[in-house]
């Protein structure tokens, strides 16, 4: 990909679906949402393991989003399944979808800002806010490699 358009997703455009560590068997398991209706931060969640059939339901008002700590999800706080060592760092992603959304951000050797309608310039966006280390050139390779490994775990 030669060039990436900033769309000004968040990070929340991420959170319909985590892929997590089981805390039983240590398998993929995946915390979703519950209801059909548009996601909401505090709609019900469930887990579910595949592997060893493991569940567990959340329901609150109150979720942890931890910037700087181990990457987890949001409601039961397992270990996210997409993370592995990269240029010093954590790369992780929530589901598939952002492990693309990643790839096709750091693959472009273009990346364009765009301005939102309404609001104008923000670093509210997700390519905003990604780590130096992401948006560097020089780690290109290195975070392309890490996210074809990740690809093969599922």
């Amino acid at each position: 990909m030669d060039s990436f358009r900033d769309r000004l997703e968040t990070i929340d455009a991420f959170q319909d679906e985590f892929w997590v560590r089981c805390p039983r068997c240590q398998a993929r398991a995946i915390v979703r949402c519950l209801t059909d209706e548009p996601v909401s931060l505090f709609a019900p969640r469930r887990i579910a393991c595949g592997q060893c059939g493991f569940s567990n339901n959340w329901n609150s008002t109150a979720i942890a989003r931890d910037w700087h700590g181990a990457p987890t999800d949001w409601y039961f706080r397992y270990p996210l399944w997409l993370q592995t060592p990269c240029c010093g760092e954590i790369l992780w992603a929530y589901n598939p979808r952002h492990l693309d959304w990643l790839a096709d951000f750091v693959e472009a050797k273009l990346r364009s800002p765009h301005p939102d309608p309404q609001r104008g310039w923000s670093n509210r966006s997700l390519a905003a806010r990604l780590p130096k280390w992401m948006q560097s050139r020089k780690n290109r390779a290195a975070i392309l490699q890490a996210i074809a490994q990740l690809r093969q775990s599922y």
